[in-house]
């Protein structure tokens, strides 16, 4: 019976997360769709921790008021263990 309330408390907590997270979209849907640009944004993070660009990336969304992103261009330069992503945000 205990199990219940925390299952219950971390799958709202699951949903609420996701919500305010930006969504991608393709260049196509970009073009096509119905968004307005922000700009753009260069992200870089450590290429060992998993999820650490995606959560960079959804904290920036967040923060300028973009439900959408397309990665424009991604890589790791040289021999360097971060990964870097030129994004542009739509709102």
């Amino acid at each position: 019976m205990k199990l219940l309330p925390m299952f219950t408390a971390a799958v709202i907590t699951v949903a609420s997360f996701s919500a305010l997270a930006a969504s991608p979209i393709s260049e196509m849907q970009a073009q096509s769709g119905n968004y307005q640009s922000l700009g753009m944004v260069s992200v870089s993070a450590s290429s060992t921790v998993p999820g650490s660009m995606h959560d960079q990336l959804d904290q920036i969304a967040s923060d300028k008021g973009a439900t959408h992103y397309r990665v424009v261009g991604a890589g790791t330069p040289g021999d360097s263990s971060l990964t870097r992503a030129n994004v542009e945000l739509y709102k």
